[in-house]
């Protein structure tokens, strides 16, 4: 598993991050916003998008993702 890190909006202009462990982006992008940021924030999340990972060896690597593109 990777240490992949989503950036999501509740309300406003504040981004808002959270990381955690996933098999793939995908995966990542839905237990984020279906469980974590539920659970964290006490509501749904306005929009979110997976923005990197990081690699067992310590690599990082920055997606090029936005809100209009999660995944």
């Amino acid at each position: 598993m990777k240490a992949y890190t989503v950036e999501y909006r509740i309300t406003g202009n504040e981004v808002r991050s959270i990381s955690f462990l996933a098999k793939n982006k995908i995966d990542a992008y839905d237990k984020a916003v279906y469980e974590l940021i539920p659970e964290k924030e006490g509501e749904m999340p306005y929009s979110a998008w997976v923005s990197s990972v990081t690699y067992q060896n310590g690599n990082c690597r920055r997606f090029n993702t936005f809100e209009g593109n999660p995944y």
